[in-house]
């Protein structure tokens, strides 16, 4: 993973003056032989990423008359399965929302279209676009950018009489130190932390001891940094700075909303920073964005920037112009990047980003300060995984729990979680 180190977004927290470049789109009207033509659209999310996504391409069909289109939507759990099961069939969305697990696969198989020339790329951040670059082609336009953080719930470490840890120099112990300390002055059911068997945690804990997640087309990370990640999930149950395997696993089976963090029944818990909305939301309270813990003498910190996800347009769609202005619109319009905010991170073009700062609520400003503050200690995004790697995060949840309930020591785990993901990545 390159170390090249930028400030993502510039524009939001300086002043200067910026000239908005309108896209290529614009206004103008696409049409078929018949006059309006129709695209498809889907995406995945729940009841209010529905309504935003829905809202903005009225706005869409507004500015462009000569073009309906069709949203099909669905929850994250069925998503991939029904767009396969359409791509199969000849019969995939114009335009569809991927995530950067599948982008490689997507890519690889002939599914996407090259969106040069579609897509006007010009006003979007440099360092976040190339992640949807595979050898030279300009597969996806990204959505926006977010980082893997701890969020702190400052009420709850008021309750316990726990300071604030300084996140620029804790490490691991310190972590877990916390933890237990804010389960026990608290008691009743609140907890320190919440378990966490994100692919991107691992990233991070791997990155920390110089190991990259993937290599070509295999996992990069050895079996000894694996056994002592999942070793860290126990030594939390074991001090009690988390619930129990069974709680834990309960916790985990459900969305952030419901997090500990979330309903003031945790003070620390992992989550993508344009979740902080949401956790935010659920709790009233004041949430406080963490860089994460870090391996005594590590020379990174392990932490990236990823895209959110991905807009991207069908190879064997009929109408790539019109999906073109679709995704066009998305990216570098003011309209729809006030009216998306960051629910699928923050607008990447910056000139967009300026127009609509003065309306962003507070917790999209924190987002943003937070990943500049941070800058220095986040990494360029990652490029496309290997195909097969949208498997991986499953694979890391099954063997996670199954090493919290005793099935399998975290040694074996290790062992074949890396043989079963290796033999699925290609």
């Amino acid at each position: 993973m390159s170390q090249r180190k930028l400030r993502v977004w510039p524009a939001l927290l300086v002043t200067g003056a910026l000239t908005f470049t309108a896209a290529c789109a614009g206004d103008d009207s696409g049409s078929g032989d018949n006059g309006q033509v129709s695209i498809r659209f889907a995406w995945w999310g729940d009841d209010s990423r529905h309504r935003l996504t829905e809202e903005a391409i009225a706005v869409f069909e507004e500015k462009n008359p000569d073009i309906r289109v069709e949203p099909s939507f669905s929850a994250w759990d069925s998503y991939y399965d029904q767009i396969s099961t359409q791509i199969a069939g000849s019969d995939a969305p114009d335009v569809f929302a991927i995530e950067i697990r599948r982008l490689g696969e997507f890519a690889g198989r002939g599914t996407l279209a090259d969106l040069d020339g579609l897509v006007d790329t010009g006003d979007l951040n440099a360092q976040l676009l190339p992640s949807g670059n595979i050898d030279g082609v300009q597969y996806a336009i990204p959505t926006g950018a977010n980082a893997f953080t701890l969020m702190a719930n400052t009420a709850v470490f008021e309750q316990a009489g726990v300071d604030i840890p300084d996140d620029t120099s804790w490490t691991w112990d310190d972590y877990h130190r916390i933890s237990a300390e804010i389960t026990e002055a608290t008691g009743n059911g609140t907890y320190g932390t919440q378990l966490n068997f994100n692919d991107a945690y691992l990233r991070i804990f791997a990155d920390q001891r110089g190991e990259a997640f993937y290599t070509e087309d295999a996992i990069g990370i050895s079996a000894e940094t694996i056994s002592d990640w999942f070793d860290t999930h126990l030594e939390l149950i074991d001090t009690a700075g988390s619930p129990d395997a069974a709680l834990s696993t309960e916790i985990g089976s459900t969305g952030v909303e419901t997090s500990l963090v979330a309903t003031n029944s945790g003070a620390m818990g992992m989550w993508w920073s344009n979740q902080l909305a949401a956790v935010t939301s659920g709790s009233g309270e004041d949430i406080e964005l963490l860089r994460m813990p870090r391996e005594p003498g590590a020379a990174s910190s392990g932490m990236f920037l990823q895209p959110t996800m991905f807009w991207t347009a069908s190879e064997t769609s009929s109408e790539k112009e019109a999906a073109g202005k679709l995704i066009d619109f998305l990216a570098n319009d003011p309209e729809a990047g006030a009216i998306l905010g960051s629910d699928r991170g923050l607008p990447m073009n910056e000139s967009v980003l300026e127009q609509i700062r003065d309306d962003l609520p507070e917790t999209d400003l924190a987002s943003l300060e937070f990943i500049d503050a941070a800058a220095d200690d986040i990494s360029d995004p990652p490029g496309a995984y290997p195909d097969g790697a949208g498997e991986v995060p499953n694979m890391l949840q099954r063997y996670g729990e199954q090493v919290i309930f005793g099935q399998l020591t975290s040694q074996e785990a290790a062992e074949q979680f890396l043989t079963e993901a290796n033999s699925t990545l290609g």
